[in-house]
């Protein structure tokens, strides 16, 4: 009860002391004052009356001690003992039938957290407490148990962290535990944990495309340590191991080599494996005996991938400081990837869009017309249909598989209305519409049919403060309302769970809702030049500012900007980020090519 006391005062001075000018006020204050006085002494009036064993109306036999307890406490926060009184009226609860697997000791440290909201959690009774919250649906005290394991996980321990959520159904601490599983697994090789664990869990991590590996031959030294703990017993489950690493992925000398290992000398299974492996990684003829073996594993002809922030901008650095490049950032790990160049330069002010994991780039002042597709599945860029009008200072954005650019400007110069569609399918650009006010350099974002463009500038350079609101299905364009009047343009716009997220250079944050006005509800550091991204909930915002680099967490709930685990250097200026999905193949192929 302490701790949910605790909990309450801090929502209560958070969201009731303050008034909307920002200012305390004072008679929610003194109320919320006597709510507080209030629940201290009920919380002590409870725990005197669980110390002292007066009114107790229950008796909890565990092993051969006994316990005089309260249905009223107890069926309050566990919805095992609800149910449970609500069935019948028992004296006795007798926990060798009713509570097995509970200990005394164990029963005892949660009769403490019930009645008095105590931290009964240590190194030694984390686990058996999280079974009991867990089997006696104790809310409260499994997510204290949960939260105190996932700041303990590290090599040593995950397996087994991992192991226990999974039995008791912990579904925020199995996630957490399994993301790193992945993240460090080359660390965990050398565990105690690792020895230990089963054929069919070491199936599951090597089977997921988000593992961290250097390479699939990576994998397979670590199945054949795995193996080689108990090759007698182990060897028995090499052949089932065996089909699910990548073997396509993996070279032919390290096949060969591999064929020669003892334990697969002995396994007839993995023997025929490996020589339909051999045949499909050396013969160019498409109807040779491996073409059997790959319609198989096709499955296991896909690279692992990482989900990536990637960024696309001018680098503004030597050897070529005009040069536009795409990079991508580990969400994981502090690294960094330069991939594909550019066939042709754009120029500044081109746009950039992201369909799938393939980004796509459109206008620039030295290629108006010039439209570049990124293939991230091969690492390339490729030309499409060029674009009906050439633009700079346009905006482009991905609805319903089709992709649009809006507005923008022409070298005479003269602001755009129109809007040009294209279909990927086809590789066409279409005209789609226009409109209702041109204008250049500003943000858009899409909420299902329909395409909001927050202000921008007009034909003579002024900004626009007006919404403008294109439906796709439509065709048609209309003007929405006025945006809070600002110092500066918008430039920089996101879309997380159907709220608009909009960020002004001079450090503005506003809110769009369908239905609702623009309101500002934050403020972010000043910066030269930054991108936005969504990353797990929240608002990821990096950013430059005289060449120093920073990188915050906007929360638009609690509307808290607080630093990111490490600082991005994106080293671009005018860039853009999105999420991407990016084979490890190319990012294994970036190491080396740095490493050189």
């Amino acid at each position: 009860m302490v701790i949910c006391l605790w909990i309450y005062m801090c929502y209560t001075v958070n969201f009731y002391f303050i008034t909307d000018s920002g200012e305390l006020d004072p008679e929610m204050a003194s109320e919320n004052n006597f709510m507080l006085k209030y629940h201290q002494a009920l919380s002590q009036g409870i725990e005197e009356v669980w110390q002292d064993e007066s009114f107790s109306d229950i008796v909890i036999k565990i092993g051969t001690k006994s316990y005089n307890c309260h249905r009223l406490v107890l069926a309050s926060l566990s919805a095992y003992f609800n149910a449970m009184f609500r069935s019948g009226m028992k004296e006795t609860v007798d926990g060798s039938a009713d509570l097995q697997n509970i200990e005394p000791e164990i029963f005892e440290a949660v009769l403490k957290f019930m009645y008095s909201g105590c931290n009964v959690i240590t190194q030694e009774n984390v686990e058996r407490l999280l079974e009991a919250a867990v089997m006696l649906q104790i809310s409260c005290l499994q997510e204290q148990c949960e939260s105190y394991l996932k700041n303990q996980i590290g090599p040593d321990n995950c397996l087994g962290i991992w192991q226990l959520a999974s039995n008791l159904s912990c579904a925020s601490l199995k996630k957490k535990t399994w993301t790193y599983i992945l993240e460090f697994f080359p660390a965990i090789l050398n565990t105690e944990e690792y020895s230990q664990i089963s054929a069919d869990d070491l199936i599951e991590i090597i089977n997921d495309n988000d593992l961290n590996t250097s390479s699939e031959e990576a994998v397979c030294n670590a199945v054949l340590k795995w193996v080689e703990i108990d090759p007698q017993n182990r060897g028995k489950s090499l052949g089932k191991l065996f089909h699910n690493i990548r073997f396509p992925l993996i070279s032919v000398k390290y096949v060969k080599e591999l064929s020669k290992n003892e334990m697969v000398k002995n396994n007839e299974e993995c023997q025929l494996l490996l020589k339909n492996v051999y045949d499909y990684l050396t013969s160019k003829d498409s109807d040779a005996s491996g073409t059997k073996y790959l319609s198989e594993m096709s499955r296991q002809m896909h690279y692992r991938q990482e989900e990536m922030m990637c960024v696309v901008g001018t680098r503004s650095r030597h050897p070529n400081p005009q040069a536009t490049e795409i990079k991508c950032f580990s969400f994981r790990r502090d690294a960094e990837y330069t991939l594909a160049a550019l066939p042709q330069e754009p120029g500044a002010c081109f746009a950039v869009c992201k369909y799938k994991d393939d980004v796509y780039v459109s206008g620039g002042y030295h290629g108006q017309n010039l439209v570049l597709q990124f293939v991230s599945s091969d690492n390339r860029w490729q030309h499409c249909s060029p674009l009906l009008e050439g633009r700079w200072g346009h905006s482009m954005i991905e609805v319903g598989g089709n992709i649009y650019v809006i507005g923008g400007s022409t070298r005479l110069p003269q602001t755009l209305s129109s809007i040009e569609c294209y279909d990927t399918k086809r590789n066409e650009w279409k005209l789609a519409g226009g409109l209702q006010i041109p204008v250049s350099f500003m943000p858009t974002a899409a909420i299902g049919n329909k395409i909001y463009v927050f202000g921008g500038k007009l034909q003579d350079r002024t900004l626009s403060t007006k919404v403008q609101c294109f439906d796709v299905k439509k065709r048609m364009c209309f003007v929405m309302e006025d945006m809070p009047l600002m110092a500066s343009t918008a430039s920089r716009v996101t879309v997380l769970d159907d709220a608009v997220y909009i960020f002004y250079r001079h450090g503005d944050i506003v809110e769009y809702k369908e239905g609702s006005s623009a309101t500002i509800i934050g403020n972010m550091p000043h910066f030269d030049h930054y991108g936005v991204v969504p990353h797990e909930g929240q608002i990821l915002i990096v950013g430059c500012q005289s060449n120093q680099y920073s990188t915050v967490m906007f929360n638009p709930i609690t509307r808290d900007m607080t630093p990111y685990s490490r600082t991005v250097k994106a080293a671009l200026c005018n860039f853009y980020c999105m999420p991407i999905v990016i084979s490890r193949q190319h990012i294994n192929s970036s190491d080396t090519e740095e490493q050189k």
